[in-house]
């Protein structure tokens, strides 16, 4: 039986690097939402990370996640909530993850100023801060909630706290 365990944040937020080094130490697999989506949609998203047809976007996850051939625990990368085209913060619909299923979710977060250099050393692009703020913290409350929809284990982690969401993982990989 598959077991997911969710890893959210907003972009640049290091998501990848932390689900790099938990898949070398857990030897299980990892997966990104975006990747799974745009494959599922044969597209490619824009570098300022505002996303058209966000709903829609969640069945193509649904979907490219049911063809995954996984019978053991894995990481999905993914987010609670994505920048719309206008750049508001919009949650991803509960639904989403009532149909994908985690069995635990982790948050991570991290100083909005070390956020910031990871978007411009990897995409050249620059977010306010404020929005960078705004945007982390509605992920957080919207995770918990989630967290309590589904009744799964939760933990927010500040990036680089790895032994932190090392105890986290050792506890539910049980």
């Amino acid at each position: 039986m598959r077991k997911m365990i969710f890893i959210g944040g907003i972009h640049g937020v290091g998501k990848t690097s932390l689900c790099n080094d938990l898949t070398k130490h857990y030897e299980i697999s990892h997966f990104s939402a975006s990747k799974l989506i745009s494959d599922e949609k044969e597209e490619i998203y824009s570098r300022n990370k505002l996303i058209h047809d966000i709903e829609q976007n969640q069945d193509f996850l649904s979907t490219s996640l049911n063809r995954l051939n996984i019978s053991d625990w894995f990481l999905l990368d993914g987010h609670f909530c994505l920048l719309n085209q206008s750049s508001d913060i919009t949650r991803i619909p509960p639904d989403t993850f009532s149909r994908i299923s985690p069995n635990s979710i982790i948050v991570l977060t991290d100083l909005i100023s070390s956020i910031q250099e990871r978007f411009s050393q990897r995409d050249g692009y620059q977010f306010d801060s404020n929005l960078l703020e705004s945007f982390q913290t509605a992920e957080i409350i919207y995770a918990r909630e989630i967290s309590n929809y589904l009744n799964i284990p939760f933990l927010v982690a500040q990036s680089g706290d790895i032994k932190s969401i090392h105890e986290f993982m050792n506890k539910i990989m049980q």
